[in-house]
C-alpha cells in the first residue's frame, strides 16, 4: 500500500522514526487520502475461547506465555516467561485457539510483534493449596524486541505484582473469565474488557485485578500502551 507523510517523506523514512517514536499523533497520506494515525498500536486479542478445564491440585497456578505474532497474527512462537512446574502445556492449549490482531504502524501497516499472556490456575477453596499467590512470586519480565524481521524494537508488558480473585459465595460453579487489560506507560490498568465469562466470577476477576502491577511494554525503550490478555480458571470448591 503507498504511504506518504504529508510533506511527501516515503513511508520507509516513517517507517524508520518508528523504531524511536510511540503513540505520537502523525499526520499521513494513504493513497492520497489524509488521515491522522498512531505511528504504533500494540497487538492484542481479539477472539477467545473457554480457558477452563478440570485440574486437580495446583500450590501454583500462575503461568505467563510470550507469544510472537507475525504480520496475520498468527502465533509462531510461543516462550514460557513463568513455569511453576504445572499447567503449561494446558496454558499452550488454550491460546492455539485465540485469534489476534498484530501489532500496527503507519497507515495501518501489520508488522511482527510479541503479546504477553497470562493464566491463572487459581486453587481450589478447601483444597490442600493456599488460596493465595505464591509467596516466591518475582517479577516476570520479557526482555527482548521481538523479530528482526522487520519487526519494530517492541518488548511487550510484563507482571510485577499479583493477587488472587476470591471465590463467589455458596457457590459450586466453575468456569474461566478472560480479561484483556490495556496497561498505560506507567504500569497501570488503564482499561479491562472482559472478553469471556460471566457473573459471579467475571466482578471478582475485576476486583482482584485492581491489585495487579505491571512494567508497561515499551517501544525504542520508551513506555506506551499495550493490551494483555489473562485467563482466571476456578474449580468448584473441595466438600
Amino acid at each position: 500500500m503507498a504511504c506518504w507523510s504529508q510533506a511527501g517523506v516515503p513511508k520507509l523514512v516513517l517507517m524508520a522514526s518508528l523504531r524511536k517514536v510511540a503513540s505520537v499523533a502523525t499526520v499521513t497520506a494513504c493513497l492520497g487520502v489524509t488521515i491522522v494515525t498512531q505511528t504504533f498500536e500494540a497487538p492484542r486479542a481479539v477472539s477467545v475461547r473457554d480457558a477452563y478445564l478440570p485440574y486437580q491440585v495446583v500450590y501454583d497456578g500462575f503461568v505467563v506465555l510470550e507469544l510472537f505474532l507475525d504480520k496475520n497474527g498468527m502465533i509462531v512462537e510461543k516462550r514460557t516467561l513463568r513455569d511453576p512446574g504445572a499447567m503449561v502445556p494446558a496454558a499452550i492449549a488454550t491460546v492455539a485457539g485465540w485469534k489476534f490482531r498484530p501489532a500496527e504502524g503507519a497507515c495501518n501497516t501489520a508488522l511482527p510483534s510479541a503479546i504477553t499472556t497470562v493464566f491463572v490456575y487459581r486453587p481450589r477453596d478447601n483444597g490442600p493449596a493456599l488460596v493465595a499467590p505464591p509467596k516466591n512470586f518475582k517479577p516476570v519480565l520479557p526482555n527482548s524486541p521481538v523479530h528482526a524481521d522487520g519487526g519494530p524494537d517492541y518488548v511487550p508488558a510484563g507482571v510485577l505484582s499479583v493477587a488472587y480473585p476470591n471465590y463467589p459465595v455458596n457457590s459450586v460453579a466453575w468456569g474461566s473469565v478472560v480479561v484483556q487489560v490495556t496497561v498505560n506507560p506507567e504500569g497501570r490498568i488503564e482499561k479491562s474488557e472482559v472478553l469471556h465469562g460471566t457473573a459471579p466470577f467475571k466482578d471478582l476477576v475485576l476486583e482482584a485485578l485492581d491489585k495487579w502491577r505491571f512494567r508497561a511494554a515499551n517501544l525504542g525503550g520508551r513506555p506506551i500502551p499495550s493490551k494483555m490478555p489473562i485467563a482466571f480458571v476456578f474449580q468448584t470448591p473441595l466438600s
